[in-house]
């Protein structure tokens, strides 16, 4: 009995920590599942500094509209299925799905769920960009901004939202943009 009264305040902060870094909605229950948690994680000051050095970028010989075009063409070359533009406010809104475990594993999944309680385990995810762009200092210069959140479901219905830090994801959309710029085609 004293172990668990020990344990009590590490318990405590650990729950608040985690309140403190992530946003939950919907908690189905703990016992008996009624619906789903959706959790949307806050960056951490690393990945915040991350993001603050990868979300920015210039293209060089561009107007507005060919920037628009480029954005376009590269997220179809990135498999972005929903691809929305706003040429009033020179802004690209993308989203793309994926899935993370074959179709075969998924329903084995489902099969072993229906004989025995299994956690839920990421089986896709999707990817949310919005781009924004403003013209530069320079003539034909285009400022570009991206924000790239990634929500990863599981097999239960529950999804994890967090902003990409991730240097390279940037860098790609980046890259493709000035190739697509580059090759009009």
């Amino acid at each position: 009995m004293k172990r668990i009264f020990c344990l009590l305040p590490l318990t405590f902060c650990l729950v608040v920590w985690a309140a403190d870094n992530e946003q939950i909605q919907g908690q189905g229950g703990r016992v008996l599942r009624y619906s789903s948690t959706q959790v949307r994680v806050e960056p951490s000051s690393e990945d915040v500094r991350n993001y603050l050095q990868a979300r920015d970028a210039r293209l060089e010989g561009a107007s507005a509209a060919a920037a628009l075009q480029a954005g376009r063409k590269a997220f179809e070359r990135l498999r972005y299925k929903r691809v929305v533009v706003d040429a009033d406010y020179s802004v690209i809104r993308a989203e793309k799905d994926e899935a993370l475990i074959s179709e075969a594993r998924q329903v084995l999944r489902g099969l072993l769920k229906l004989k025995f309680p299994l956690p839920g385990k990421p089986d896709h995810q999707t990817t949310e960009v919005l781009l924004t762009m403003r013209p530069g200092n320079q003539p034909r210069q285009m400022l570009l901004r991206a924000n790239i959140r990634q929500t990863i479901w599981d097999s239960n219905g529950n999804s994890r939202t967090l902003l990409c830090s991730d240097q390279a994801v940037y860098r790609q959309l980046f890259d493709q943009l000035s190739d697509a710029l580059a090759r009009p085609n």
